[in-house]
């Protein structure tokens, strides 16, 4: 690991040595195999290879078992009081001896009915944890690890917002780049080769849709790759995107207009879409504060772009985002059957949002989509953003 790492592993543990007190069982066991839970990158900074266990008690235990490969990694930051390496013998008994050990009479394991990122353990995993501490009952006993693990990946660390900070800025450089390099004719699928190659060039990885969805709005937004549409006069055009920058990720729109023969400004109808969109931003990052449920925000925004004549989205305002381009937790959501109780939660300091009051041209009057998606994190008093929100449109002649 190198420095920043280092910090970051023990900036996670500090958090969650104040987390641990909470832990709704006396025992967390995070029982993962190769790629099987992305929850080991938050505590052990690395995807485990070999069969692992980590065990995390109320009393601020903290063991891992792991395959002797692992260990090193495992071993560096110094962060886990006891780190325990198998070899050919493998890790049943070494498991047994810790669980004998600590005795817990309750277990809390990685299981939830909504949110993916705490629903690591498998079904196999599960099946086989239970035979080797013998005992069939523990999956039905188990309480969810949530009350640790969705705080413990939702609250940005100084060295993550570090991250994150820079993700942004590196994607709204390529937004402004997209900008200059666009042209009426070239495809939605030529804008995309072209953020991908710079990508490259700037070292970084894509968060989804191929590298960047580029998309015409004659062609319909959506969770899509870019296709052979044609970028033309009278079109807005968004590029949806996010790029990871050490292991985090942003996730930033923006919106483009192609000037019609004759314009040097968009058109009424198009220009009072976008006014909606951003005003509908703005008023729901001014509404976000520590205590402010998720639906209540998304309600701002679906009661500006009412005012507006426009009909609201059916999706989401907004997910967080971090080691993830959808990281779990509390969602900016309206209460229902899509999105469960994920908009109950209340916003707590040092959470990092996606902002996108998305008007879908395709679902109403004209065909024009504005996506105006951004980037805050929520502070002591409020939300500040970490992108830069669009004050126009940008032109494409």
């Amino acid at each position: 690991m190198n420095e920043r790492d280092l910090t970051l592993m023990r900036e996670k543990h500090a958090q969650l040595d104040a987390l641990l007190p909470t832990l709704p069982a006396d025992a967390w066991i995070v029982f993962c195999r190769e790629g099987s839970d992305r929850s080991t990158l938050l505590f052990a900074g690395e995807p485990m290879v070999g069969l692992s266990a980590f065990v995390f008690t109320r009393a601020g235990d903290k063991i891992a078992v792991v395959a002797d490969y692992d260990r090193m990694a495992i071993e560096a930051p110094g962060v886990f009081g006891e780190v325990i390496a198998y070899g050919r013998e493998g890790l049943p008994q070494h498991l047994r001896d810790v669980i004998t050990r600590l005795a817990p009479s309750s277990y809390a394991l990685n299981q939830h009915v909504d949110d993916y990122l705490v629903d690591g353990l498998t079904l196999g995993l599960l099946r086989k944890l239970e035979q080797i501490l013998g005992d069939d009952t523990i999956g039905r006993r188990a309480a969810s690890s949530a009350p640790v693990l969705e705080p413990l990946r939702a609250r940005k660390t100084p060295e993550e917002l570090r991250r994150l900070t820079r993700a942004v800025e590196i994607t709204q450089q390529l937004h402004t780049e997209a900008g200059e390099f666009m042209r009426s004719g070239m495809t939605e699928r030529e804008g995309a080769e072209f953020l991908k190659r710079r990508q490259r060039e700037l070292g970084v990885t894509h968060s989804f849709s191929d590298g960047a969805a580029v998309m015409t709005g004659r062609a319909g937004l959506g969770h899509r790759t870019a296709g052979e549409a044609p970028i033309t006069p009278g079109d807005t055009v968004v590029i949806d995107m996010g790029v990871f920058v050490e292991g985090y990720t942003s996730d930033v729109m923006h919106t483009y207009y192609v000037l019609r023969e004759g314009e040097e400004t968009p058109p009424p109808e198009v220009q009072h879409r976008f006014d909606a969109a951003m005003t509908a931003v703005h008023r729901s990052v001014a509404a976000m504060r520590p205590g402010v449920r998720g639906h209540e925000v998304d309600a701002v925004a679906r009661t500006t772009l009412e005012q507006f004549g426009v009909e609201p989205y059916t999706h989401a305002l907004g997910h967080q985002i971090g080691r993830t381009v959808h990281d779990g937790g509390t969602t900016l959501a309206p209460l229902g059957e899509r999105y469960g109780d994920r908009g109950l939660g209340a916003l707590v300091e040092g959470e990092v949002y996606t902002i996108e009051p998305v008007v879908h041209g395709v679902t109403d009057v004209d065909g024009h989509p504005i996506g105006p998606e951004q980037d805050v994190v929520v502070t002591a008093d409020g939300a500040r953003f970490l992108s830069t929100p669009q004050a126009s449109l940008t032109l494409v002649r």
